[in-house]
């Protein structure tokens, strides 16, 4: 994530945030979509089957990031987990409007130990769907905020355990030591037959 982009985001995220003019805003919607491209094709590639392609989500998103006052990400570290957490929750709300039976329920499980130590939970929406994902990250945030916030960056924005460090702060080993405590976390709530929280 090169620093030049992420200055001028921040930059222009400050001046929007100042109430800049409709041109200051324009220049930052122009640069903030590849990143929320990126993230909702990612975040799509996650789901279980919907119609949806990158620009609807991103509509739906956008909508929710900036609802019309002027919302205060810090930089452009903040924006991206900000908007990470708000795919995740536009796309559980979507499965929650369709119904239990068509969000994929009749999937065979997926065990959490067929995931390597490094894995970005990559199928756990064969664990257990997406609203209950969601409603699990909800509980792990006040649990461990930072855990959760971490599983949100890795599968929710799909970035690497380097990227999510340079977004939080924090060093790999930090990173890496929260992943495995949120991976467990989530392991004993998602395992077939594990009780109720």
């Amino acid at each position: 994530m090169p620093t030049s982009d992420s200055d001028e985001i921040t930059a222009l995220l400050q001046r929007w945030r100042s109430g800049g003019s409709k041109d200051e805003e324009l220049a930052l919607f122009t640069r903030l979509y590849p990143l929320l491209r990126q993230l909702a094709a990612h975040r799509l590639r996650r789901s279980a089957p919907m119609t949806w392609q990158p620009t609807d989500l991103i509509g739906e998103a956008y909508a929710r990031l900036f609802p019309g006052q002027r919302a205060d990400f810090r930089n452009r570290q903040h924006f991206l987990a900000i908007a990470a957490r708000v795919m995740r929750r536009v796309v559980a709300d979507h499965f929650r409007e369709r119904g239990a039976d068509k969000r994929g329920g009749a999937q065979a499980p997926l065990s959490l130990d067929q995931l390597g130590a490094e894995a970005d939970i990559a199928d756990v929406e064969r664990v257990a769907d997406l609203v209950e994902v969601d409603r699990l990250l909800d509980e792990l945030s006040t649990v461990d905020p930072r855990a959760a916030e971490i599983v949100e960056l890795r599968y929710f924005a799909g970035l690497t355990v380097p990227e999510v460090g340079d977004v939080l702060e924090l060093s790999e080993r930090t990173v890496k030591r929260s992943w495995q405590f949120a991976r467990a976390w989530l392991h004993a709530r998602l395992e077939p037959g594990a009780p109720a929280t």
